[in-house]
């Protein structure tokens, strides 16, 4: 017994210390990244007064990848020494195998992939942190985004996880500027020119209305008749926006038009189906 606590003290000394110091560097290591990326990334948002800019959007998404892969890199390389403290013989592996062809062994072909797709994802700026996009048919807010995996939020709220190795087609909703497209629907009884016309001045009105105008980069235009359908004549009127802002002007000009429409006695077309009655002369007895 005296011998087991003897070799249990000096296993303590040798080795017990050396893992505790491993991992009180790996949190403070752990600690300091995250300061760090913060106040880098803080300070290069305030090199220019507009909130939530571009430039903002994109210092924030690539100092969460950093962060994250900080991160990942501290646990790593702290689990690969305890490991070696406690008497795994890790070091031959890695010596005769190597990082690339120890992670091809276990299976990670994926991660690798995910992990050179996210680099370029950043590297080539195709969506950051904040941007309306659509990937594989699901089209959703970006939340959060690592070299492995984009998070996107949907209109329901689900969050949906993609793997970037397997992100082939982007489609960014929220680059630079946006456009409003609001489609409306007359019957062929209407007079197209009237309805055009108010269109026109709902767009005009929408310009100059300051709870809305602040979201439009121009007047909206009207492109006129946009196709004749088996139960109306399909008008369209349509403006750019800020990035991201066309939700909300498509509500607001919905909203007028239906009020517009309304007042000046114009009738929107709904799905119709018209119904004859023939009804067979009578025969003489």
């Amino acid at each position: 017994m005296e011998n087991f606590n003897e070799q249990a003290l000096a296993w303590l000394r040798e080795h017990g210390l050396a893992i505790l110091l491993i991992l009180l560097v790996a949190v403070v290591a752990y600690y300091l990244v995250g300061i760090l990326t913060r106040a880098i990334s803080r300070r290069i948002q305030a090199l220019d007064d507009v909130e939530d800019s571009e430039r903002d959007r994109r210092t924030k998404t690539i100092f969460r990848v950093i962060h994250s892969t900080g991160v990942v890199l501290i646990i790593s390389t702290a689990l690969m020494m305890i490991l070696t403290e406690l008497g795994v013989a890790i070091t031959p592996v890695l010596a005769s195998v190597g990082f690339v062809g120890l992670a091809f062994g276990l299976g990670a072909q994926t991660l690798v992939k995910d992990t050179i797709a996210g680099l370029f994802i950043l590297i080539e700026n195709q969506y950051t942190v904040g941007d309306v996009v659509e990937i594989g048919g699901i089209t959703g807010n970006v939340e959060k985004m690592t070299l492995r995996a984009t998070e996107l939020r949907d209109v329901a709220g689900t969050v949906h996880v993609i793997p970037n190795g397997e992100i082939r087609i982007v489609a960014n909703k929220s680059r630079d500027w946006s456009r409003a497209i609001v489609d409306v629907n007359v019957t062929y009884e209407e007079d197209v020119d009237t309805a055009v016309q108010t269109l026109q001045e709902i767009g005009e009105a929408t310009a100059a209305d300051e709870s809305i105008s602040l979201l439009l980069l121009e007047t909206a235009v009207v492109t006129g008749i946009e196709g004749l359908d088996q139960w109306a004549v399909r008008l369209r009127l349509m403006v750019k926006t800020l990035p991201n802002a066309q939700f909300e002007v498509q509500r607001y000009l919905y909203r007028q038009i239906r009020l517009v429409f309304a007042e000046k006695g114009i009738e929107l077309a709904f799905p119709r189906q018209d119904v004859m009655i023939i009804s067979e002369p009578k025969k003489d007895k």
